[in-house]
C-alpha cells in the first residue's frame, strides 16, 4: 500500500527529482541543466526553507517511489484583480519503474486534499508543450488551459 508523507528531506527529494530533471534537460537542453545532485539538493533545501513550499513523498513500504512539491501562492488585491490564493504544483514525479500504478494520481489527489484543508480552491500547474504525456494526463484529470505563454527565439 502506498502512503504519502510530508518531507523536508532535500537529499531524498533531489534523488527523486533526477528523472524529472533529466527529462526536462533532454526536452530543452538550452534551458535545463543536466541533473546535478549537489545543485538540486541545494535548490530544494532553499525552496523548502520558505514556509510557502511543501513537499510530500510517496512510499511503497520503505521505498520512496514519487514526490510532489507545492507552492502556496497569494496575490494581493489591487486595481487589476482581486486577491487570489492558489496551490501551484511545481513538480511531480514518479520513478520510472513505478509508473502506471496510480502513484501519480495519489500524489495529485494529495495536493487537492492539501488545498481543501487550507481553504484553497484553485490548483495550478504548467507543463512543457512537448510533454504530450503530461498534457494528456493533466487534462484527463480535470485541468484545463487557462493561459498561454508564447515564446519567440531571437538571435
Amino acid at each position: 500500500m502506498i502512503r504519502i508523507t510530508p518531507s523536508t528531506d532535500h537529499v531524498l527529494i533531489a534523488t527523486l527529482n533526477s528523472e524529472v530533471q533529466e527529462l526536462h534537460h533532454h526536452m530543452h537542453p538550452e534551458i535545463f541543466k543536466p541533473f546535478s545532485k549537489e545543485g538540486i539538493e541545494a535548490a530544494i533545501q532553499s525552496f523548502l526553507s520558505d514556509s510557502n513550499w511543501k513537499a510530500f513523498v510517496a512510499w511503497d513500504g520503505e521505498v520512496p517511489v514519487g514526490y510532489i512539491m507545492l507552492v502556496l501562492r497569494e496575490t494581493g488585491d489591487n486595481a487589476f484583480h482581486y486577491n487570489t490564493r492558489s496551490l501551484y504544483i511545481d513538480q511531480v514525479g514518479v520513478s520510472e519503474k513505478n509508473r502506471k500504478l496510480g502513484i501519480g494520481q495519489l500524489l495529485m489527489n494529495h495536493a487537492e486534499q492539501f488545498a481543501k484543508e487550507n481553504n484553497i480552491t484553485r490548483l495550478e500547474l504548467d507543463h512543457w508543450t512537448a510533454n504530450i504525456i503530461a498534457a494528456n494526463y493533466f487534462r484527463k484529470h480535470g485541468y484545463v488551459l487557462s493561459k498561454e505563454r508564447l515564446v519567440k527565439q531571437i538571435a
